[in-house]
Parts: structure tokens; sequence; C-alpha cells
């Protein structure tokens, strides 16, 4: 079961249309408190956690345990987590920005529980 907990969130403002991606990475965007969704191997700047059209409020997790969509080949527990093409949690592979750790696994397509964090390097 995908759990969330002590989290530190931040109001942003939607550069996009993000009405399907609710449970995703988003990163900052080139206009002040924008964020838009992030792809493979992104530093993501934290996990969207509300749906929305461009130009609305968006809650984005920046730190802190949350549900995560889970992309192609799913999660295992203790797992360093990147950012896939979609925006979605996968295990981290080389050259990737590491953004989390793997709380609860999950297969693709599923909801997993990640401790996401920003700032993270590179995989090896």
């Amino acid at each position: 079961m995908a759990t969330q907990g002590n989290q530190i969130r931040e109001s942003m403002v939607a550069g996009a249309d993000l009405s399907s991606a609710q449970f995703t990475f988003v990163k900052q965007n080139t206009t002040d408190r924008e964020v838009v969704a992030a792809g493979n191997g992104d530093a993501a700047f934290g996990v969207l956690i509300n749906d929305l059209e461009s130009g609305e409020a968006a809650t984005v997790v920046t730190h802190g345990r949350v549900l995560i969509e889970v992309g192609t080949g799913g999660i295992t527990a203790n797992d360093d987590i990147g950012v896939d093409a979609n925006g979605k949690a996968v295990t981290a592979a080389t050259n990737d920005i590491i953004v989390g750790k793997c709380i609860t696994a999950a297969g693709s397509g599923e909801r997993g529980t990640i401790d996401f964090f920003r700032g993270g390097n590179a995989s090896a």
C-alpha cells in the first residue's frame, strides 16, 4: 500500500496543460514560479499532486514522502529513482539525476511511494 508522509509543498503555476500529470515529476520553467512536465533524466523540481490546466495553481511536493506514477520496469524498495520521458518514476539509469529513494515498490502504471529530494547526483 502506498503512503505519503512529511512533505514540503510549494504553490507554483502550471506553465502548460498538466491535467493528466498528477503524481508525476515536474521541473521549473524559464518563467518565474512556473512548472512544466519533467522528462528523461531531468533534475525534477518536485512531484505534482494536483491536476490542472495551464495558468492554474500547481501544488508541488519539493521534499518528502510522496506518491508517484511509475514508469516502465517498475520500482523496488531502496532503488535510486530517476525520471523517465513521461515524468514518471523509474530506477535511475547511468547518468540520470537521482531524485529520490523508493519506499514502496510498484509496477509499471501503478503508484509507488518515494522519498523525494531535489539536487541529487548523477547515477553511476
